[in-house]
C-alpha cells in the first residue's frame, strides 16, 4: 500500500516519516513510512478494517544502529554539527540483486558518505557530508546510472539540497521524501529528481489536474506526439532552437517550422519562457493522466 493510494481515499492524510503517539491521528504504517489519518474521521469499523487489511511493518534488520536513521525517522537529536544532503534511491532489481556489493560501490565512489542504509528491500539512503569535493546532481546521477549498467537493476534518485544538522533536519527530510514519493510514483519512467525539478509539480501538480480549462487545453494543444518532444526538447534547452534540433537529431528549419505552426494555432509565443513553461506543465501534468 502506498500513501498516494490512502490520499485518494482520505484526501486530508498527511505523510509522515515517523510514528506519531498522538490521539489526534491514526497511524498506518507503510514500506515507505506512516500515513496519519485524523481519528475524529474514523469510525470504528474503519479502524479495524484498517488493522486487519494493513499489519505492522517491521524495521529492517540493524536500522536502529544508524546514527541518522534515528535522526530523521525516530526524532532523536543530533548531537554534531555540520550541513548533509540526503540521497534517496528506489531500486528495481531481480532476485540476484547483491545489495552489499551494491551499496560498498556507490559508497567507494562517492566518498563524502556519512551514513547510508536500506530503509526497505528497495529504498536506499545515503547521507551525504558537504565537503569541496561534492560531486555535482548531474555526476551523482551519472554514477547510478553506471552502477544500473553493473548491476543490472533500475534506480530513481532524488539528490536534496544540502541542510544544517538541527532538529529540522529530520522535518526537512520528510518534506524532500514526500515529494520525491509522489513524483516518482506520477512518472516511472524518471530517473531524476532534484527538489528544484520537483517542487513546482509537486505543488500545483494536483490542483492543476483538477481543473477542466487545463485538461480541454492540453488535449487541444497536446494530441500530436512529436510537438510533445519538441516542445518538451525546446524546455530542456531552455528555449534554445538549435540545441533541441540536436537532441532530437532534427533539422532546425523543421523545427521552427513545426514551433511557427503550433504558435499560430495556440497563440503562444515560445520565445517568452512563461508561454513555454505553461506548456511544460500542461504536459508533464496530464501526460500520465
Amino acid at each position: 500500500m502506498t500513501f498516494d493510494k490512502i490520499q485518494q481515499i482520505y484526501p486530508d492524510a498527511r505523510f509522515s516519516n515517523i510514528a506519531l503517539d498522538d490521539p489526534k491521528f491514526y497511524c498506518i504504517p507503510l514500506e515507505e513510512g506512516y500515513a496519519l489519518l485524523i481519528a475524529s474521521q474514523l469510525n470504528e469499523n474503519e479502524r479495524k478494517l484498517l488493522q486487519l487489511f494493513l499489519p505492522t511493518i517491521s524495521e529492517p534488520k540493524d536500522v536502529v544502529s544508524h546514527r541518522f536513521y534515528r535522526i530523521l525517522f525516530k526524532g532523536e537529536i543530533p548531537s554534531h554539527t555540520g550541513y548533509v544532503r540526503i540521497l534517496q534511491i528506489k531500486v528495481k532489481s531481480g532476485k540476484s540483486f547483491e545489495k552489499a556489493a551494491w551499496q560498498h560501490a556507490a559508497s567507494e565512489i562517492i566518498q563524502t558518505v556519512s551514513d547510508s542504509f536500506w530503509l526497505s528491500f528497495d529504498t536506499f539512503i545515503l547521507v551525504e557530508n558537504k565537503d569541496v569535493g561534492n560531486f555535482s546532481t548531474d555526476e551523482l546521477f551519472g554514477i547510478f546510472q553506471a552502477l544500473d549498467s553493473d548491476f543490472n537493476c533500475y534506480s530513481q534518485v532524488f539528490v536534496g539540497s544540502f541542510h544544517k544538522i538541527s532538529q529540522a533536519l529530520a522535518i526537512d527530510f520528510q518534506t524532500e521524501r514526500q515529494i520525491f514519493l509522489q513524483q516518482s510514483h506520477r512518472n516511472n519512467s524518471q530517473q531524476n529528481f532534484t527538489l528544484s525539478n520537483s517542487a513546482i509539480m509537486y505543488l500545483i501538480g494536483d490542483t492543476m489536474g483538477e481543473i477542466t480549462l487545463f485538461k480541454n487545453l492540453h488535449d487541444r494543444w497536446f494530441s500530436d506526439s512529436e510537438m510533445v518532444s519538441i516542445l518538451e526538447a525546446l524546455w530542456q534547452a531552455q528555449g534554445n532552437v538549435s540545441s533541441a534540433a540536436k537532441t532530437l537529431f532534427l533539422h532546425r528549419n523543421t523545427i521552427s517550422y513545426r514551433i511557427d505552426k503550433f504558435q499560430e494555432a495556440t497563440g503562444l509565443d515560445l520565445k517568452k519562457m512563461d508561454d513555454l513553461m505553461f506548456c511544460h506543465l500542461l504536459i508533464t501534468c496530464f501526460s500520465e493522466l
